[in-house]
């Protein structure tokens, strides 16, 4: 039985994953001495949760309150947030809803893409991941969901790393690329501007791996300026996917960041 004095720890996974993404961190943290409640939702259409909703619009919005409304604990109740990639970036959304119960966010590179054009005409970032999005729906519109995959796959992991799975990793991820259709689009809209960003004052971590590609890496940089109460860490020699494939690493540096959040006296 979790116990229900621990802060809540509510974890966000990155697109085409799932919440057992954080299975070694949930057991990691069990080892380090501090109370926490720990919560690793499925977002829509992964893991055991249902598709996105069809009628509504492909907003971070729509999934924040999603997980919102699956919380187990009361309404009242401050958490912090842990989100990496897609998960970061409705991590930050929920703290824009409900900032007020948002004790602290620790993200890996936040992929908030809809921050990048205020950065200026041409930007390069922009222009490259508008076709790595463009590429994807081009091929779920042939009905290519696996050329989908395979491509989303191999930019994200700085190589094509699809002759490294098996057919039934090829068969999740296929299936899971209309709903990051679905995300991109979110992610391309959430044009947040400085006023409401002024609005997150909690403790804001952002890590961001130096061999990332670099959309990721120019969100996170933009990120870093903007953001009231922010520190940005870079993680030496380490890519976008490092949550899942660097574990160690990442996980001992999120458990000291949430260990330091706890001893912050929360107004």
């Amino acid at each position: 039985m979790p116990d229900t004095h621990a802060t809540p720890v509510v974890c966000l996974h990155s697109s085409a994953a799932s919440g057992k993404q954080w299975r070694r961190l949930v057991a990691d943290g069990a080892n380090c001495g501090q109370a926490w409640q720990w919560h690793t939702p499925d977002l829509y259409g992964h893991g055991g949760r249902p598709d996105w909703p069809e009628l509504m619009p492909s907003q971070l919005s729509v999934e924040a309150n999603g997980v919102l409304a699956g919380l187990p604990f009361p309404a009242s109740q401050g958490f912090h947030l842990v989100g990496h990639s897609y998960g970061g970036a409705v991590a930050l959304q929920i703290a824009l809803q409900q900032p007020q119960r948002v004790l602290s966010l620790t993200l890996y590179e936040p992929v908030a893409f809809g921050v990048l054009p205020a950065l200026g005409p041409n930007e390069p970032e922009w222009e490259e991941i508008t076709e790595v999005a463009a590429t994807l729906s081009a091929a779920l519109d042939r009905g290519n969901d696996f050329g989908a995959a395979r491509g989303f796959c191999a930019y994200w992991q700085g190589r094509d790393v699809w002759p490294d799975m098996d057919f039934a990793q090829h068969m999740r991820l296929a299936e899971a690329m209309p709903t990051v259709r679905r995300h991109f689009e979110a992610l391309f809209a959430a044009q947040w501007s400085d006023s409401l960003l002024d609005l997150l004052s909690m403790p804001v971590q952002l890590i961001c791996g130096t061999a990332t590609r670099a959309s990721a890496r120019r969100v996170a940089q933009s990120l870093s300026v903007r953001l009231p109460l922010v520190k940005l860490k870079m993680l030496e020699g380490a890519g976008h996917m490092a949550p899942i494939g660097d574990v160690a690493r990442v996980n001992a540096l999120i458990l000291e960041i949430l260990s330091a959040m706890q001893r912050v006296p929360v107004a």
